[in-house]
């Protein structure tokens, strides 16, 4: 099965695909987690990865599935280690 060459950071997707469509602003959306804004930003960013609670979490505010974010996190984590060998 083919990867992506270039993978996108499960946080840039979320900002580029769902907050900023949505017209949501992290303020507002870290609330709505229950996170604090210091995290969500550190996820956007790509400072900070997908855990399989922030999974559960992003699935259920955007009617998602947790499997994507998983799936995101893993596709951009085998991408950089590759880069790497």
């Amino acid at each position: 099965m083919k990867q992506p060459q270039n993978p996108f950071h499960p946080g840039e997707m979320l900002l580029e695909e769902f907050l900023e469509p949505a017209g949501i602003n992290q303020s507002q959306f870290a609330h709505k987690l229950g996170w604090t804004r210091t995290r969500l930003n550190e996820l956007i960013k790509g400072k900070r990865g997908i855990t399989a609670d922030s999974a559960l979490d992003l699935a259920k505010a955007l009617g998602t599935s947790a499997k994507l974010w998983m799936n995101l996190q893993v596709t951009y984590d085998l991408a950089q280690a590759a880069k790497l060998r």
